[in-house]
């Protein structure tokens, strides 16, 4: 019997009866495998959605950590530059204060005007935008506190310019009532009130040994900052030595745009707020208004709202503690029906929260979930269609055909499809031989267009990853001279500290500082100081084995030695020989010529960080200094020194 005709035969024919059997046996099979993708989409539904919760979170809270980071990482380099310079005595050893400084008519010291409205140096420096002011209330003026005065000044005016698009402003206090600042927004040193007791205000007094014993950095609360207008904090870090409070530097911070980013960029449905971890509610966007009246922040425990007193004690006994940075966590908070995201924001103590009500997590499952059955009825409904209209022209066979083709395709087989391997229908003078054809062509160029992407692909695989080395290399490089830089020497030493600690093979560290470099480069300018440094750096280069040489900082370099291989002792002398014997020209030195100073250390099994044999052969490098330069120093394994002048 044709099967074409089977739209002619009483329905209790045999392919009629076929038909709704299939028909039937299909539906059935579509609704069972429909019910179970249901209930797999609306647990994967609602696992995604926590998923996409928790990766927005952790993302958000990095964002958002960053400002903080680059706070701190800016003022840990200015405490470390301020005391390289505090601690060297022939910088500013007895400064022209009058050059800086005035006195007004009340007695408050003020940095001279023309330093915040313009002044060109005989270098050709233009100095603007900082401010200083010392109120009467202060100690009597030392030399020392002079000199440390200046060289406030001169960190605030050398990095203030840098970081002013960063942040609002950057700002050195001293524990003697006195505050360099780079603001261009006003002259807030000539404004000041000669009577302003700042050591008295609460952000100042907060870094005083007294009140901060613990000697950590302060962060202040947030407040709205009237004269720029937008939400900020304060960061300072105290500086001290040797148990002596020296200075404050400290940013304000904007985090305006974080206040509106909480309003406007979360979870649809969800809503954003910060809290810290004693309690406080930093950031909610519909309590701005009393948060500012309660000058930054409103203490949890006394709002009366019961969801933020839960969240907080989540945080407080199942987050903090529990969960790295950059990292969240979810939890469901019964009380509230709801899931709660957190993320730490790095820097203050602060978390940034999520809370995504559970219904709308159930709600778009479900919907995820009747999309599966809305899809099956309506393949239930085309599954239909195609057994009719396959049983009714006779083109089963030439489909299977033609899905053993796609799916051979499909795995990269193109070579059978477009030759004679597999039987097609492609002799048949209809649609479907015309199909048969062209997937034989569709084989063919496939094949060929895939050959030509691999060959591509690969050869742009060897271009990028060229790339990639010559970047690294680059990116482990100084500029200047093309010896490895600081990230090249921390990497190196903390390899050879860990195999000297766990495989007993022992590594030198060399340190050379050329000697009076700042008084070379004050005489002859920083054109020529780069001159000298990198022939200091070839020169130093030469005498190192394997070349291994590191610009540690602006004029200090680093080399790490194998002592089993070589005497460190005798490459630090050479080294100190070999600057000596160039002969360069400098007349501000001792000496007359530019020299180097040495500092040796080695380390083995004892030693137990990078850190402490960088600060081994600073020592060394500061005793050589001490001896009066030009001579390296050795601290043998043994315990023993040695110090050898050129």
């Amino acid at each position: 019997m044709n099967i074409s005709l089977l739209a002619r035969f009483h329905a209790r024919s045999v392919g009629a009866g076929a038909a709704r059997s299939i028909i039937l046996w299909a539906a059935l099979a579509i609704l069972v495998l429909t019910g179970l993708g249901y209930q797999l989409a609306s647990a994967r539904a609602e696992r995604v959605m926590l998923e996409e919760l928790s990766a927005y979170v952790a993302q958000r809270g990095r964002a958002e950590s960053q400002p903080f980071l680059a706070a701190e990482a800016n003022l840990e380099m200015v405490r470390d530059r301020f005391l390289e310079l505090y601690n060297d005595p022939a910088v500013l050893p007895a400064p022209r204060f009058e050059e800086w400084f005035v006195e007004d008519r009340h007695g408050a010291l003020r940095l001279r005007r023309e330093y915040f409205e313009g002044r060109r140096d005989a270098d050709g420096t233009l100095r603007r935008g900082t401010s200083g002011f010392m109120g009467r209330k202060r100690p009597p003026l030392t030399p020392e506190l002079r000199r440390r005065l200046v060289l406030a000044y001169q960190l605030v005016d050398r990095f203030g310019p840098a970081w002013i698009g960063q942040f609002d402003n950057f700002h050195i206090s001293l524990p003697e009532n006195a505050l360099i600042i780079h603001w261009p927004g006003g002259n807030w040193g000539w404004n000041a009130d000669p009577e302003l007791d700042m050591v008295a205000g609460a952000v100042i007094r907060s870094t005083l040994a007294s009140e901060n014993p613990s000697r950590r950095p302060v962060w202040s609360g947030l407040y709205y900052d009237l004269t720029a207008g937008h939400w900020a904090l304060t960061y300072q870090l105290p500086v001290d030595l040797g148990g002596r409070h020296l200075i404050n530097p400290s940013h304000d911070i904007r985090v305006g745009d974080l206040v509106r980013r909480l309003a406007e960029d979360h979870p649809l449905g969800g809503r954003n707020l910060i809290v810290s971890e004693a309690g406080k509610l930093v950031a909610q966007p519909e309590r701005m208004a009393d948060i500012l009246r309660n000058r930054g922040v409103l203490d949890i425990a006394q709002l009366g709202d019961p969801a933020l007193r839960t969240v907080h004690q989540a945080l407080r006994d199942q987050v903090m503690g529990r969960v790295a940075t950059g990292e969240s966590r979810i939890l469901w908070i019964d009380a509230l029906d709801a899931y709660v995201a957190f993320t730490r924001i790095e820097g203050p103590d602060w978390w940034f929260v999520t809370i995504f009500p559970g219904d709308l997590v159930s709600r778009e499952a479900h919907r995820a979930a009747g999309l599966i059955l809305v899809g099956g009825l309506l393949l239930l409904g085309l599954t239909s269609l195609i057994v009719l209209s396959v049983l009714r022209r006779r083109v089963a066979r030439p489909l299977a055909a033609l899905e053993n083709a796609s799916r051979r395709i499909a795995a990269g087989d193109h070579q059978s499809v477009a030759g004679d391997e597999i039987d097609l229908p492609d002799d048949r003078q209809d649609e479907i031989g015309l199909l048969a054809r062209a997937f034989r062509s569709m084989a063919a160029e496939i094949g060929s267009a895939s050959a030509e992407l691999e060959r591509n692909v690969a050869a742009r695989t060897v271009e990028l990853q060229l790339a990639n080395r010559r970047l690294e290399q680059l990116s482990l490089r100084d500029g200047l001279t093309g010896a490895f830089n600081r990230r090249a020497l921390d990497s190196d030493l903390d390899a050879a500290v860990t195999r000297a600690r766990e495989l007993g093979i022992p590594c030198t560290l060399l340190l050379c500082d050329i000697d009076h470099f700042k008084l070379y480069n004050d005489h002859h300018g920083h054109l020529a100081g780069d001159e000298v440094i990198e022939l200091v750096a070839s020169t130093i280069a030469q005498c190192v084995p394997d070349e291994r040489v590191y610009r540690f900082g602006g004029e200090e370099f680093a080399a790490i030695l194998d002592p089993t291989l070589c005497d460190p002792a005798a490459i630090g002398e050479q080294l100190v020989r070999r600057i000596a014997a160039l002969g360069i020209p400098h007349p501000s030195a001792p000496r007359g010529q530019v020299t180097i100073s040495v500092g040796i250390a080695t380390a083995d099994e004892g030693t137990s960080e990078a850190s402490a044999l960088l600060l081994a052969a600073d020592e060394q490098l500061y005793r050589a200094k001490e001896e009066g330069r030009n001579r390296a120093c050795w601290k043998r394994p043994d315990g023993g020194r040695v110090s050898k002048a050129a």
